[in-house]
């Protein structure tokens, strides 16, 4: 098992009802190529409600693009949340 991965983020996922659904995110091992889908759960109240403004006001969201505390809102509990995903839960490429 290899816990040493890149990642980056691929976009924001809405909701039929416009809310934030979660992340997208593509996951990279030395040997594993794969898109993850975080929840928007990892995410606190006032970032959702940014990204949710953002995305009423434009067709796409860049997120290399947002202001760096935004940036950081959004990257540190991912950064959690995969390290967890990735580590405990799944090995990449190799699904429980």
């Amino acid at each position: 098992m290899s816990d040493l991965y890149v990642y980056q983020i691929k976009g924001i996922l809405e909701k039929p009802n416009k809310d934030i659904g979660g992340i997208r995110v593509l996951v990279c091992s030395k040997d594993n190529l794969e898109l993850i889908d975080a929840p928007s759960e990892i995410l606190d109240k006032e970032t959702i409600k940014y990204l949710k403004f953002r995305l009423a006001v434009n067709d796409y969201l860049n997120v290399r693009k947002l202001p760096y505390t935004i940036q950081n809102k959004i990257r540190n509990p991912l950064n959690e949340w995969l390290d967890n995903w990735v580590i405990k839960e799944r090995t990449i490429g190799n699904i429980k």
